[in-house]
């Protein structure tokens, strides 16, 4: 994600720096015109100063080690607001749609519903209230929720696919598999992202779903025809997936029926991005080169 959104704003002629934990990732920056800033995000002090003096921050990040995600995600929006603070300055929080909670299959809902997050992902929920409250002190604080994101043949998604299949020759779902996903390509975000750090108004929160759904088992169908499995899927039970994944395994077992009307009423943003069929058909041709 963070990678979509520097090309984004860099397209629109914007100065990007972006924190780069290793020479690699400093030099991948580079290559895209983006100036790297080396330094780890549990190490506030390398980098926070930094970010405070930029006219506007988008934090989009996933720590390498998920236990410590939480803690660190915590401590540096937290220290991010605290230099913004009565400056006016726009800070974009890029996160999943999962404080949106289990919509059930047959209701679309937007962003004046109320939060119903998974237990093991309540924090998160609060830190985006949080930082949507930091609006009162001077910060032009914005929540953009994303649902599965996929594009660039990249990514959680993409990465979890291409194991599945190389591993076991199949996809998988947990449970009926009957549960509904909603997604956006990559390229979408970036746009409502910089959208957002433009001209959104303080405290906002959007979701960005490109109105695509499908059923978990279907799209691990799709996912098997277009891999070269043959379309050959097997459920987990939520009690192998949560031995195997962990709590997050209880979050595919929820529809998502999200709607972007607010990013779209607000911002007049439109995902014009290929669906997710499309993108199964770029993995397939990547699996086979």
């Amino acid at each position: 994600m963070g990678g979509a959104i520097a090309d984004k704003l860099i397209e629109q002629e914007h100065e990007v720096v972006g924190l780069a934990r290793s020479s690699e990732a400093a030099d991948a920056l580079r290559r895209k015109g983006v100036k790297a800033h080396r330094g780890e995000v549990g190490d506030l002090s390398q980098w926070v100063d930094r970010a405070g003096e930029a006219d506007a921050v988008v934090f989009a990040w996933l720590a390498p080690d998920s236990d410590a995600f939480r803690d660190m995600d915590i401590a540096a929006v937290r220290a991010v607001l605290a230099r913004l603070t009565g400056s006016g300055k726009a800070f974009v929080y890029v996160t999943g749609s999962l404080g949106t909670g289990d919509t059930g299959p047959d209701v679309e809902v937007d962003v004046d519903t109320p939060d119903n997050p998974p237990a093991f992902l309540r924090w998160r929920s609060d830190l985006e209230a949080e930082i949507r409250r930091s609006s009162h002190s001077g910060v032009r604080s914005v929540v953009v929720r994303a649902p599965m994101v996929y594009g660039r043949t990249d990514g959680f998604v993409a990465r979890s696919l291409l194991a599945e299949v190389k591993t076991s020759g199949r996809t998988h779902y947990v449970g009926a598999g009957d549960n509904l996903l909603a997604f956006v390509h990559v390229e979408d975000l970036a746009t409502l992202c910089a959208r957002a750090l433009q001209a959104a108004p303080a405290g906002a929160l959007y979701l960005a779903a490109n109105g695509e759904s499908l059923s978990f088992r279907d799209f691990a169908m799709r996912a098997s025809s277009a891999l070269g499995a043959g379309g050959a899927v097997a459920s987990l039970s939520l009690q192998t997936a949560l031995a195997v994944m962990g709590p997050f395994a209880e979050a595919l077992t929820y529809s998502q029926r999200l709607s972007s009307a607010a990013a779209e009423q607000g911002l007049g943003w439109r995902p014009t991005m290929h669906g997710v069929d499309a993108e199964l058909r770029s993995l397939g041709a990547v699996m086979r080169s």
